[in-house]
């Protein structure tokens, strides 16, 4: 005991820092233990989605919901849960899974579902960026491919790629 006491006198600015990390540490964890929803990873998620038929509600901005999105999920802003969607209100005993681009978005729409009534609200941790990176399937809106990726009919060209290609021409010649 007296070299453990020695130690912390001799390494005060160490003793501190991880005084310091482990209350930090202790916090988040009850913290994390408080809050009323709960966290899934992909796996846990798409049991979910196929045993209880969840509301599924994408936080992201209406442009990253349609590069991509889980399949039947709504669009969702914190605003709009905010402001009382009543659509939304009707729907409080049916879980909910709550997930954006990358996890940052969705813990706070899942408080404001929480103190709105919700009793069954769940994350997806690491939000669509995870679930993609984990091989889940992802639905795309129609026309949110971009202009340039769309088949022309016939494999003809697009004016565009016409012209370019006649300007590289009228470049070679002499």
């Amino acid at each position: 005991m007296e070299q453990f006491l020695e130690f912390i006198g001799n390494n005060l600015i160490l003793s501190g820092l991880f005084v310091a990390v482990l209350i930090a540490w202790l916090a988040w964890e009850f913290a994390r233990l408080a809050r009323k929803w709960k966290e899934l990873s992909s796996a846990e998620a798409v049991r979910l989605i196929n045993r209880e038929d969840p509301l599924i509600i994408d936080a992201s901005s209406s442009g990253d919901y349609a590069k991509g999105h889980i399949i039947n999920a709504v669009n969702i802003t914190l605003s709009r849960v905010e402001a009382g969607n009543k659509e939304l209100l009707k729907q409080r005993e049916r879980p909910v899974l709550v997930y954006c681009k990358n996890g940052q978005a969705s813990p706070a729409i899942a408080n404001k579902l929480v103190g709105l009534g919700f009793t069954q609200v769940y994350v997806l941790a690491g939000g669509l960026t995870q679930w993609v990176a984990d091989q889940q399937p992802v639905s795309r809106h129609k026309g949110s491919a971009k202009k340039k990726d769309r088949k022309t009919p016939a494999g003809k060209p697009r004016k565009k790629e016409k012209a370019s290609a006649e300007q590289a021409s009228e470049e070679q010649s002499p």
